[in-house]
């Protein structure tokens, strides 16, 4: 039998060793999976199936009615979650008696409940605070992650007010709310039901993002500080997590009402119209200040500002708090702030934040509700007086 020509044989023999190489390496990538998975698994958002959201002109989104799914984040929580016919979070409504108020929350992921089951939410938590006041109340789960005020309002204005509330309590998230509201914020795509930033809303890069630890972990290291330099060279720019952060920090900022005047006036605008809503409809309009963690936890406070090369003395961590403050007092509407009392909780060593996801606990629902049900109560039994 005549022996093959002596290059055919060096070519067989570099094939078998490329194709070894590339199996020892795919074999070293998922090895670092598992490892990645098991000793430090990373946090990351997904909601499946798809389908969560649906577009809703002229408004952005809105909870797909009749959703089923499940939220987790791979290193904390995972939660079931579905929205009834009128898309909101939970079972689907009762009819309303004359005895129980109907009590409307509209707001962003924290009235939503990321991080905890729908019986969890402040929101399903309010009426058993309520009932020892001897006040009955239906809780209805109207928050919509992402929304910012003038989102909020616009939802409440085609949607909300056909499920004839008798109060509304507008949930301020003070960490985003303002860059939430901002015309020039970084465009957010529907892609399959999901909400994606527009850089990242497909191809193989996405889908490692969804799937891979590693990936998200190599991701993140690579974003820090130190490596900006290199990213600097190879033309790869600012990480958009560190832009998003450092356009979040701006809220902070001691001249935020100068530097968000665009977005302090559409919050401004939208409460107005809120308002309005309650005069023609007759609905009580409550609000209530959410705190960031990062306002309530000075040693992260000040190593995000040092993450980011920024000046201590030109931001304070009450700056939205006096923004949204100013606001909801020049339109006359009652707010309860929840900051005293979450920064008392947190003071207690009481786990009310995920330490990742930085949404709120089971506990930090619970004090919530325990919260608006002592500053809630009054003010409907004032409402149910003989004459109101």
């Amino acid at each position: 039998m005549p022996r093959p020509p002596k290059d055919q044989g060096a070519l067989s023999r570099l094939l078998v060793a490329l194709t070894t190489l590339a199996v020892s390496f795919l074999l070293s990538l998922c090895a670092a999976e598992i490892l990645v998975r098991m000793v430090r698994p990373q946090p990351r958002l997904v909601i499946e199936p798809g389908g969560f959201y649906s577009p809703d002109p002229p408004g952005r989104y809105r909870l797909s009615p009749g959703y089923r799914g499940r939220i987790y984040n791979r290193a904390e929580y995972s939660n079931e979650i579905r929205s009834n016919e009128a898309g909101l979070r939970g079972p689907e409504l009762g009819s309303s008696s004359r005895e129980s108020s109907r009590v409307l929350m509209v707001g962003d992921s924290f009235v939503f409940g990321v991080g905890v089951e729908d019986s969890e939410t402040f929101t399903a938590l309010l009426p058993a605070g309520l009932s020892p006041e001897g006040i009955e109340a239906e809780g209805l789960n109207a928050g919509i992650p992402a929304f910012g005020i003038p989102d909020a309002e616009s939802w409440l204005r085609r949607h909300g007010v056909e499920l004839n509330p008798d109060v509304v309590v507008i949930a301020v998230f003070l960490g985003n709310d303002l860059v939430d509201a901002s015309p020039d914020r970084e465009q957010i795509l529907l892609v399959d039901g999901l909400l994606v930033p527009s850089q990242s809303a497909g191809g193989f890069k996405a889908w490692l993002h969804r799937h891979s630890h590693l990936f998200v972990a190599v991701k993140g290291l690579l974003e820090q500080p130190g490596f900006q330099p290199l990213r600097t060279k190879l033309g790869l720019g600012e990480p958009w997590q560190v832009r998003t952060l450092r356009e979040e920090l701006g809220v902070y900022r001691k001249s935020a009402d100068l530097d968000l005047k665009p977005s302090i006036d559409a919050t401004d605008e939208a409460l107005g119209r809120f308002q309005d809503l309650s005069s023609q409809l007759g609905f009580e309009l409550l609000a209530i200040l959410i705190p960031s963690e990062i306002q309530l936890d000075p040693e992260r406070w000040q190593g995000s500002l040092t993450r980011l090369g920024l000046d201590s003395t030109e931001y304070d961590p009450s700056t939205p708090t006096r923004i949204f403050q100013k606001l909801l007092a020049r339109h006359e509407i009652p707010t309860l702030d929840l900051g005293p009392a979450f920064a008392a909780g947190l003071s207690r060593g009481e786990e009310l934040f995920f330490r990742f996801d930085r949404h709120w606990t089971v506990e930090g629902h619970q004090l919530a509700a325990d919260e608006l049900a002592r500053f809630m109560a009054p003010i409907l039994k004032s409402r149910d007086e003989p004459g109101r």
